[in-house]
């Protein structure tokens, strides 16, 4: 997951705007009924140990697992490292599962169920983590490859991103496989090994493998949700968010051509001021916001936000363009419901008294579902006006995933496992504002989901920062929450059951 995704990028600074303007409609609010969650007992699994799992996710902190962008500098023995050590920690899964090494360094498990015919499970994590930046390690309260526990976290790079869930899913099918447990829908963990630097040599091989095969997964789950403490101008109560789509990528190169010269004759605009007055154009001009977008997050989130609140955020076909205002006012909220435009690299000139004769920018967005890579490079064109050379830019771009339902089987499964692990947490949908492995299944699969069994602060600090860490009290649950999932996405789980929205 890249860093531009705090998982809790929910709108942070707009609660003051959005209750005035609630006050404004109270007139109309009045049959909006407000609810409390009042949650129930955690329904765990028997028996799993939190401890097990903490001291496992601790040892594999410590294999340093690190994906540079510039792939020399990795090493594979790394990653080799790191299936060795699930190997030994693990050994009913590798004896119980069918255990392949997909180009060479990602890893796919296969637990055969029962019923051949039934779709399948796919439970997907990376083992890669990113670099920690040079010179900040010593900001770390604890070495970031230490797996240290204290101050009631265990700390590291990859606690959150994307070790834990991945050491969390595996302790469960170990779990289930040591205590009996046989699937009748058949289970997959999916492990690839470069995430962080897009996926192509392994969740992408992977699930091109799966699709030869003619496999289609009933159901996926990934990385990009979990358990938020609370959401700022929303509720102050537990909100589990759950990926149901993700943006997608873009790079565009903007080029402006001049006559070159002495600095003393200027003539006209430099390539470098052309270069500058599309910057200017684009940041003034965003991508036009799809509010529509937001809507079943906020029905999810009304019985635990103020009635008055709801009633606006809930009401879009009415109040659509003051919501959008209220999340166009803070960044957090603004990047939520639009494909967004961030200028990333400049370069022109080469001495100070020489007119530039070439001058370029590089604009990467991050597309919102509703739009496209060809609706955006339109937009980009449009914008900057004939004088500035648009191209697509550096890796393949691609567009954002559709929508996984919030009305299937699936769902009903993925919620009413977080509900039984997180009984104090309004389960919502939500859009990833970057892309994770999943987006190479959605092509063949019914419903592709994201979510972490972790709670943590509303910005989800420290994924790809300083101190990544996970809360000690989550590991019973986390591993609980895996368990829950495979036994409801069996046949006789929920049906229906009053978990969709």
């Amino acid at each position: 997951m890249k860093r531009s995704t705090k998982v809790g990028l929910a709108v942070a600074g707009i609660t003051a705007t959005a209750a005035a303007i609630a006050l404004k409609l109270s007139a109309s609010t009045n049959d909006v009924p407000s609810t409390v969650m009042t949650g129930a007992e955690p329904a765990t699994e028997p028996d799993v140990e939190g401890d097990a799992f903490l001291a496992h996710l601790g040892e594999a902190i410590r294999i340093d697992t690190t994906a540079h962008e510039d792939v020399s500098r990795n090493d594979p023995e790394s990653i080799k490292s790191f299936h060795a050590f699930l190997a030994g920690t693990y050994p009913a899964t590798h004896s119980t599962c069918t255990v392949e090494t997909v180009n060479e360094l990602s890893l796919l498990f296969t637990w055969g169920g029962a019923n051949a015919a039934l779709p399948p499970l796919v439970l997907m994590a990376h083992m890669d983590v990113v670099p920690v930046e040079s010179g900040t390690e010593g900001d770390w309260t604890h070495p970031p490859f230490s797996g240290a526990v204290a101050y009631a976290r265990l700390w590291g790079r990859g606690a959150l991103d994307d070790k834990g869930p991945l050491i969390a899913a595996i302790e469960a099918v170990e779990h289930l496989i040591t205590t009996g447990f046989v699937p009748d829908r058949t289970v997959y963990l999916a492990f690839g090994h470069d995430e962080e630097i897009q996926g192509r040599h392994g969740a992408r091989i992977i699930a091109e493998t799966l699709e030869e095969r003619g496999v289609r997964p009933w159901l996926v789950i990934d990385e990009g949700g979990g358990v938020a403490d609370f959401l700022t101008g929303f509720t102050e109560s537990q909100v589990a968010m759950v990926k149901v789509a993700e943006k997608g990528y873009l790079d565009v190169k903007l080029t402006a051509r001049a006559d070159g010269g002495h600095s003393s004759m200027p003539t006209g605009s430099t390539a470098v001021g052309k270069v500058a007055a599309a910057i200017q154009a684009l940041e003034s001009n965003p991508v036009r916001a799809r509010i529509e977008v937001l809507g079943p997050m906020f029905d999810a989130l009304a019985p635990v936000m103020d009635r008055k609140l709801a009633a606006v955020f809930t009401n879009l076909k009415v109040t659509g363009p003051v919501v959008r205002k209220i999340m166009a006012s803070a960044p957090e909220g603004d990047v939520l419901m639009r494909t967004t435009t961030a200028i990333t690299m400049v370069s022109g000139g080469v001495k100070a008294n020489v007119l530039p004769q070439e001058a370029w920018a590089v604009v990467n967005f991050r597309i919102i579902p509703g739009d496209t890579i060809e609706s955006v490079l339109e937009h980009v064109h449009n914008t900057v006006g004939p004088d500035i050379a648009v191209e697509v830019h550096g890796g393949p771009p691609h567009d954002p995933s559709r929508f996984s339902s919030i009305e299937s089987q699936g769902w009903d499964v993925v919620a009413q496992s977080i509900q039984e692990t997180f009984p104090y947490a309004t389960v919502a949908p939500w859009i990833l504002t970057a892309a994770t492995d999943s987006r190479y299944f959605m092509p063949f699969s019914d419903d592709v989901y994201g979510f972490a069994p972790f709670t943590m602060s509303p910005d989800f600090a420290g994924i790809h920062g300083t101190d990544e860490a996970v809360r000690v009290a989550d590991a019973h649950g986390a591993v609980s929450f895996f368990c829950r999932l495979i036994r409801n996405a069996q046949p006789e789980g929920p049906r229906r059951s009053g978990f969709g929205l």
